[in-house]
Parts: structure tokens; C-alpha cells; sequence
């Protein structure tokens, strides 16, 4: 069975890095994460403490500019088979066809203001055009941009060990994004920092499960356990590690096919991206 989708309707906004990720497929040169050595880079990661940027700056994550990041001639194009080695083996933290054409993983968590604009705002219309048509299947991967995020990827973590991790989406990440328009061209107020802090808390988060495990059928007394689990802090650990070794320093950011794009984006710049991938990823 499908996984429901956000209802919230999405708004316009936009991303230069978008953009610049068109052009490369525009001119027939697709830039692309090497994933050949994505094992041994995670490895290689495992007690790397470095810091991950703030999400507001979608400057940071150009795709041309990771280490990880090469440049394919034609001949080679994106596939949903470049995203092997990155891909999420737990079926609770994926949704859509498993055939599908176009293979997304993202890196996102609920203590991120900008992942939860982006599932409020931009998910709907991908889950009706590409998810719901067997075009798009998407995998997850909790990733704290920063300590305080912690919170946030443990939450996602221990929702899927009751495989309830796309239920809570539908409330939790229009919660961490508050409401309203996104603050895309400003930084946000020393009001608005100080109750995404609270929303972003521990003590925030969980009191919102809390409220919508009975709604979501989720055992709020299980989930408790599994949130301090070790497990949970290993999953995180985990896809933490990936994401670096992949080239990410902020979150939301996300891989379809191979092809890297990250921040904060538009349904409108999305629905372009995917589809030239799609398009790009097709037999010659």
C-alpha cells in the first residue's frame, strides 16, 4: 500500500542551485556522485566530527563543487542502478514503486526547519505527479545538520522500527517549519529563532508524538524506547556518516539517480529537476 502523502499545498520558491543543476544536463554533462568508493569513504568517516553547515545558506551545496562529484560523458547516464550503494534497505523508511524509473534518497530529519518546508510545500505535488504514477521512489536517511538536529533524526529513527515513519512525516514536518511563508530572503527574527529552537528541542518534538500516536498508530511508549535506544543512535550514526562521505554538509539534500541537488527547492524548480533527470536517464 501507498504511503499517504502531505496534504499541505504547495508554494512557489526558488534555488539557484536548481537552476545551475539544469544547465549541466542542458549541455549533455551530467554532474554526478561517484559512488564507487562509498563504503570505504563511510568507513573512513566513522569518528569525523565535522560540523554540518546551516541549512538556511542553500549556497553551500553546489553539485559541482563536492569532492565526490564528477562530471559523465554522455554515453554514461544517470540510473536508478548509480544509487546502489547509497540506497535504504529498510522498506519502512522508503515509499513508492521499487521499479520505479527514478531512484531519490535524501538526507533530511524533523529538527530541520528547511526539510520540513520542503515536505510542507514542495512534497505534495511530487508524491501526486511522480510517487502516485510509479515514476519516484523515495528513500530516507536521517541526518542532523547539527547537534541540536539530533533530536529530530532520533525521532525518524525510532518511528521506523514501528514502520511509522511516513505517518509522522504528515505531522511532524509542517511542525518544525512552523507556518506561513518560508524565510528564503531573510534570516529568520530572534522570535522566530527562539521557537524553532523549542519546536527543534527534545522536549518539543516529543511532545508532538506524543499528541499524534494514537492518531498515527504508534506505541508512544515503544517509540520512547526505541528513540534512546542504541539502535536508533546507530541508524543516525549511520546515515550521518553516509552523508558525508557522499559530499553533504546541510540538510535537506538529496541524490535521484545519481545526480546530487541540495536546500531548500520549489515545487516548480523540483518538477524541472526531476523530470531532466528522467529525461536524462533515458536510453539513448
Amino acid at each position: 500500500m501507498r504511503r499517504p502523502r502531505l496534504l499541505i499545498p504547495a508554494i512557489v520558491f526558488a534555488l539557484a542551485l536548481v537552476g545551475a543543476g539544469f544547465t549541466f544536463l542542458r549541455d549533455d554533462s551530467v554532474p554526478m556522485i561517484d559512488t564507487s568508493d562509498i563504503d570505504a569513504a563511510v568507513d573512513d568517516t566513522a569518528n569525523d566530527d565535522t560540523p554540518a553547515d546551516d541549512p538556511s545558506d542553500t549556497s553551500d551545496l553546489p553539485a559541482d563543487a563536492h569532492p565526490s562529484t564528477t562530471t559523465v560523458p554522455d554515453d554514461d547516464r544517470p540510473s536508478p542502478a548509480r544509487m546502489d550503494p547509497i540506497r535504504v534497505a529498510d522498506p519502512a523508511m522508503a515509499v513508492g514503486d521499487p521499479d520505479a524509473p527514478l531512484v531519490m534518497v535524501t538526507f533530511e530529519s524533523f529538527g530541520c526547519l528547511w526539510c520540513g518546508n520542503f515536505h510542507r510545500l514542495t512534497m505534495p505535488g511530487v508524491y501526486e505527479k511522480y510517487v502516485d504514477t510509479g515514476l519516484l521512489r523515495i528513500e530516507s536517511r536521517m541526518m542532523p545538520y547539527e547537534e541540536r538536529a539530533q533530536p529530530g533524526a532520533l525521532v525518524g529513527a525510532a518511528a521506523a522500527m514501528q514502520d511509522r515513519y511516513w505517518e509522522l512525516a504528515e505531522v511532524l514536518y509542517p511542525f518544525i517549519s512552523g507556518d506561513g511563508e518560508p524565510p528564503t530572503d531573510r534570516e529568520l527574527t530572534e522570535a522566530e529563532l527562539g521557537d524553532y529552537r523549542q519546536r527543534q528541542s527534545e522536549e518539543g518534538l516529543l511532545a508532538q508524538v506524543e499528541l499524534h500516536a494514537d492518531e498515527i498508530g504508534l506505541d508512544y511508549d515503544r517509540f520512547l524506547a526505541d528513540f534512546r535506544s542504541e539502535e536508533a543512535a546507530q541508524r543516525v550514526a549511520t546515515d550521518t556518516q553516509l552523508g558525508y562521505a557522499v559530499g553533504f554538509t546541510g540538510t535537506p539534500a538529496m541524490v535521484v539517480n545519481g545526480v546530487p541537488v541540495g536546500g531548500y527547492v520549489s515545487y516548480d524548480a523540483f518538477d524541472e529537476f526531476l523530470t531532466s533527470v528522467l529525461e536524462a536517464s533515458a536510453p539513448a
